[in-house]
């Protein structure tokens, strides 16, 4: 967070600014598949046994995806789209577990 404010001075970043910007973010309707599907899933993963989160299997996508139809092409974009997903959620997570362990 301090190298993008570093990075652009010149913009707010106060949490203000963050909520501010969150209800300025557009909506897309397609966005809903993959927020369902993440809700779905969210749990279908390995917890280290000292903390620590794996990605959502691929085996448990694959199926998801299996179950709703998702074949072919659309396939291969709801991995995708699953992986970066999750993948942030993931990133999130760790900084959070990270500012837990130093008392913060």
């Amino acid at each position: 967070m301090a190298e993008i404010a570093a990075a652009y001075p010149e913009e707010d970043w106060t949490q203000t600014a963050f909520e501010e910007a969150a209800d300025e973010a557009e909506y897309e309707v397609w966005f809903d598949l993959y927020f369902r599907a993440w809700d779905r899933l969210r749990y279908d993963r390995f917890y280290g046994a000292f903390g620590g989160e794996s990605p959502i299997s691929y085996q448990a996508l694959s199926q998801y995806a299996r179950d709703h139809g998702i074949a072919g092409d659309n396939h291969e974009i709801f991995m995708t789209f699953m992986s970066a997903l999750d993948a942030e959620y993931l990133s999130i997570a760790a900084e959070r577990q990270k500012q837990q362990s130093q008392g913060r």
